[in-house]
């Protein structure tokens, strides 16, 4: 049940307001998130987020709250808005003159996201052609956790999960630490592209791994290779590391966060991600891909040399009770990988191989896989649903129709009800 509470605002005023709720501009214009509503327009916030409302002339704001919203003005100090202001004033400036890319770096919950959407809110009414590379791979607004995408800001937008994607790569995991070199590489690639699309401004939204070295080397890197002219810094602390270290290098700047913000736990973190896989999942269908017809990355049980049966039981010793359950073997090195139906008893009897790894068809099922066409193109994710080992063929989830040449196999599993049921820590595939 939602009740309805409307609010006048002088100018100058600003209104802090806690979702779900929804407004509608009775009178006057507001900025919300860098963009203008002026009366009869009207704008949703979600129940895990909140935002600052400041009105550029008097006006009158009609609320529908849901369950948990609160609406109230903001002491002094208490909001940033002002301050947001400034920096996309300073930014405005250098990407009028030229492209210019802009990376947004601070710690969770430090208001990385809605800033981004304030700066490209706030270009793209100023005229600027503007895009946004989601570049945090654990939250992923843009497409699916997993992923790094590219998407044009074409019109107002509260939430960066309101943006369509253009481009995007799989990087396989939801963490940086897991997938380094991969999610650099994936944000300079879109970066790239962003500009090759005649973008004006590319912002670059990144992930909350700040609180280690390797965290803020991680930045760094990023800040190497895609050159970025304006740096903003979400905390004082990163501000001061990234000043020290880079400020000769490109244009870093603070953006205070707000004091009063939605935080959101662990939990609610956990159930965004996987609003985001079951809104991507929800239009796909089980596509069935033979084993031998696609190129298959970051496995290791099918990328490895392919033993048969007899070479296999030279240095494997197995009950005879339990060979039919074998199905498939490879070597990498001195690690033997075998595809078995089910799990096996065995002993080593060679000095070749220090290790081995069994794996199931259960293993393999609820893995997060990119889909690869032409020209090695992300094209779609997927989820393998099943290994079929008398047919040779993986069982797919994914929305995407056209044709697969390949696929990237990932660091992350799924459930039945699209949950992370944790990070791969073992070959499955």
């Amino acid at each position: 049940m939602s009740s309805i509470v409307e609010i006048s605002l002088s100018e100058g005023q600003v209104l802090r307001v806690f979702g779900p709720a929804r407004a509608d501009v009775v009178s006057g214009t507001v900025l919300v998130v860098g963009s203008k509503y002026s009366m009869g327009s009207s704008f949703v916030v979600h129940k895990l987020r909140s935002y600052g409302i400041k009105a550029l002339s008097p006006a009158k704001l009609r609320f529908a709250l849901g369950e948990g919203s609160q609406i109230e003005i903001a002491k002094d100090g208490e909001e940033v808005v002002d301050e947001w202001l400034k920096v996309s004033e300073h930014v405005l400036k250098t990407c009028w003159k030229k492209e210019c890319r802009v990376l947004v770096v601070g710690p969770p919950e430090s208001g990385k996201s809605t800033f981004t959407a304030f700066l490209a809110n706030y270009l793209r009414e100023s005229g600027v052609r503007v895009g946004v590379v989601e570049g945090d791979v654990g939250q992923e607004d843009v497409l699916v956790p997993t992923t790094i995408a590219l998407a044009e800001v074409s019109k107002p937008i509260l939430w960066l999960r309101e943006l369509e994607p253009i481009l995007f790569r799989f990087v396989g995991c939801t963490s940086p630490q897991y997938c380094y070199s991969e999610s650099i590489l994936a944000i300079k690639e879109l970066a790239d592209e962003g500009s090759k699309l005649g973008l004006r401004a590319v912002l670059v939204n990144t992930d909350g791994w700040v609180n280690t070295a390797s965290g803020i080397e991680h930045k760094l890197t990023i800040i190497r290779w895609i050159k970025p002219d304006i740096v903003v810094a979400m905390d004082k602390e990163v501000y001061n590391y990234l000043l020290k270290c880079a400020n000769s290098l490109t244009n870093v700047i603070y953006a205070p966060r707000p004091a009063v913000v939605r935080q959101r736990s662990k939990e609610e973190r956990r159930e965004l991600r996987t609003q985001a896989y079951k809104r991507y999942f929800s239009r796909g269908r089980v596509r069935r891909v033979k084993l031998d017809s696609v190129g298959i990355l970051s496995a290791c049980a099918l990328s490895g040399r392919t033993i048969s049966k007899e070479e296999l039981l030279e240095v494997f010793k197995i009950p005879d009770s339990e060979l039919d359950k074998l199905v498939y073997s490879t070597k990498v090195g001195d690690t033997l990988y075998i595809i078995s139906r089910e799990p096996i008893n065995f002993t080593l009897n060679s000095e070749g191989v220090s290790r081995v790894v069994v794996i199931t068809p259960k293993d393999a099922r609820g893995t997060v896989v990119g889909l690869l066409g032409e020209h090695m193109r992300e094209v779609g994710v997927g989820i393998i649903t099943d290994l079929d080992l008398s047919t040779q063929e993986l069982a797919i989830l994914t929305p995407w129709e056209g044709d697969i040449r390949g696929l990237i196999v990932g660091k992350i599993k799924l459930n039945e009800n699209l949950e992370e049921a944790g990070r791969v820590t073992r070959c499955t595939l």
